[in-house]
């Protein structure tokens, strides 16, 4: 029987010339060099706006992501692994019982160890309860316990031996992690990390196939860091794991397979996608160094927690959706997506639901994980692939030479040049280069909330004390807009919108002042308004009771009319006068009454507390 032909997807297409690219991109940039084209990720990483065979050098990437996949069950490309942070366990029990029976394969237990977050564990009854009634033997268990990892990996231990078939637990002891949140730690943390490895060298003789220890790069991510220095923290951590297991007795290719790696996935797709990629084959490096060369990652992609905006949460669907879909394009053999309402407090049924379905739909719908490595021959994919793998070593490297991880957080080294790129990015945000949609571009000042419940009330034992360091911050990308917001909300402050010309002509600019205001919590007063005459917009000025305006036109119309209309406004009670778009000659402007000026690239956040100011919102 013959095969049927095979038909080239771009047979209807002319073939791409390059040459011509080249020069209808550089009739658009009209003198500007082609360079301007390329960009830079806030930690350096260029990002070329045309990649070609030759910058895409070879990888283990697709060969290992290939490997990897073959080895999973056909009927689950990944381990979708939905995260409980419920605080009461019969609460919790009711939320791991639904999400297993809407789709999730395995579940993890975020457990409170003293800062006020996740589940209760009073004594051992209290995770049996919360695991009441779930299949041990079809659904694997993990914990997220921090320094509380001791009572909680004991508890599920007991439960665990109570079913004999059950499936491998994850511990998830993350030493380091925990360390770095809190900024400090309850013992030394050399006696932390040899603690857990003594705790894994024992539990893999129960527990063959579970995963005791994990090394992580999220902690870098949602502080503020870049994707390189995230893949260098994820091997110096495991570095650190394998001194202690060496310690604890255990060969290099044993004490291997007893750890996990994750991390952080952001809305950058292929960003995203290259960076797990680069991790694959970093750890293979990694391991073939420290003589387990059989030693394969299991890797966890989270979606990104700084990624998500509190206003108009549902956009959070959309950046889960890019993030789901480069952590199973990235080859992550498990995947869990944050609920959209994590900014807003412990999520609901819609959003554990959401969470759940995100992956089910890219998983059986879009057969996304049916495919083999869908970002491997991709130019820019390979290309970023390699720069981001040589980048982190090459960190990686340094944090070594340093004494390894701990002696680098303790040092201060580390949240130095996480704080940096965090800076940059921050600077992004403001300027709206890099825009949150629905917080600083596009804010919806009358949203509907989606539901949410209460989130924890605080601490809720001690602090940790010993080998104190710079903690590293969690933040989110919208909090400096959403804090605006915040102290906009109910002060029902106005802006008019000054309108010059026709709809046509003033449009443009009504409608960026009308967007930035409102990523600042501020409405404006008739956006969509045409007067005939500047007595007539005196007039509405005066009827609408703004003392603050914002003249709005084309370039035409402020060459002849923006002095006049100043003037009239003026005269009409307007006390702050704002010129949307750059003056011809911003000395003559505020000679005429102009005191603020609104355009594209200007730091936002600026602008908006200028304007609070002038409403008497801030003082």
């Amino acid at each position: 029987m013959n095969a049927d032909p095979i038909t080239p997807l771009a047979q209807d297409f002319e073939a791409p010339d390059e040459i011509r690219w080249r020069s209808l991109a550089e009739a658009v940039l009209k003198g500007a060099p082609f360079e301007r084209l390329a960009t830079k990720s806030p930690d350096g990483l260029t990002i070329k706006p045309l990649y070609r065979a030759p910058d895409a050098p070879e990888t283990a990437a697709a060969a290992l992501i290939q490997q990897a996949l073959a080895e999973r069950p056909a009927s689950l490309p990944w381990d979708i692994r939905q995260v409980c942070v419920h605080p009461a366990s019969a609460t919790a029990n009711l939320a791991i019982l639904e999400d297993l029976m809407g789709g999730v394969s395995s579940v993890a237990l975020r457990i409170d160890d003293g800062d006020g977050q996740g589940l209760r564990l009073d004594n051992a009854e209290s995770l049996r309860t919360a695991l009441k009634g779930v299949l041990l033997e079809a659904a694997p268990i993990a914990l997220d316990a921090g320094f509380g990892w001791r009572r909680a990996a004991t508890a599920l231990a007991e439960i665990l031996a109570g079913s004999p078939n059950a499936l491998p637990p994850t511990f998830a002891i993350d030493p380091f992690g925990a360390w770095t949140r809190w900024g400090a730690a309850p013992q030394p943390i050399d006696k932390e990390l040899a603690d857990a490895a003594a705790f894994a060298r024992d539990a893999a003789a129960q527990f063959p196939g579970g995963w005791p220890l994990l090394a992580q790069g999220c902690s870098v991510h949602e502080a503020g860091g870049g994707a390189a220095l995230e893949l260098a923290v994820l091997l110096a951590s495991a570095v650190g794991h394998l001194r202690a297991l060496d310690h604890a007795g255990l060969a290099p290719n044993a004490a291997a397979k007893l750890i996990f790696g994750r991390l952080s996935v952001g809305p950058d797709v292929v960003v995203e996608i290259a960076k797990l990629r680069a991790a694959r084959a970093l750890w293979t490096h990694l391991m073939t160094a420290c003589a387990a060369p059989t030693a394969k990652l299991r890797l966890q992609a989270v979606t990104s927690r700084r990624m998500l905006a509190r206003d108009d949460a549902w956009t959070n669907l959309l950046r889960n959706t890019a993030a789901c879909f480069a952590a199973a394009a990235g080859g992550a053999d498990i995947i869990t997506v944050l609920p959209f309402t994590e900014p807003l407090g412990l999520p609901g049924p819609l959003a554990r639901r959401m969470a759940r379905n995100t992956q089910l739909v890219l998983m059986e719908e879009s057969r996304l994980g049916h495919v083999a490595d869908p970002g491997g021959g991709a130019f820019a994919v390979e290309a970023l692939t390699h720069s981001l793998a040589e980048e982190a070593w090459t960190l990686f490297q340094r944090i070594e030479a340093q004494g390894g991880l701990a002696a680098a957080f303790k040092a201060g080294a580390l949240q130095g040049d996480i704080a940096g790129v965090a800076k940059v990015r921050a600077r992004l945000v403001a300027t709206r280069r890099l825009p949150i949609t629905g917080v600083s571009d596009f804010p919806l000042l009358e949203e509907t909330t989606p539901e949410s419940e209460t989130a924890g009330s605080g601490a809720t034992g001690p602090a940790p004390h010993a080998d104190p360091i710079v903690p590293l911050v969690w933040s989110r990308l919208s909090e400096p807009f959403e804090a605006l917001r915040d102290a906009a909300r109910g002060k029902d402050q106005v802006v008019f919108c000054a309108n010059l010309g026709t709809l046509a002509e003033f449009s443009p600019r009504a409608n960026f002042a009308m967007n930035l205001f409102a990523a600042g919590g501020v409405a404006v007063y008739n956006p969509d308004a045409v007067y005939p005459d500047h007595a007539a917009m005196a007039a509405a000025l005066k009827a609408s009771g703004c003392r603050v305006a914002v003249l709005t036109g084309s370039d035409a119309r402020y060459a002849l009319e923006s002095q006049s209309a100043a003037k009239a406004l003026q005269d009409a009670g307007c006390g702050w006068l704002i010129h949307a778009g750059k003056p011809a000659n911003e000395q003559d402007a505020r000679a005429w009454g102009f005191n603020q000026f609104i355009f594209a690239g200007q730091d936002a956040l600026e602008t908006l507390t200028l304007l609070h100011t002038a409403l008497g919102i801030a003082r």
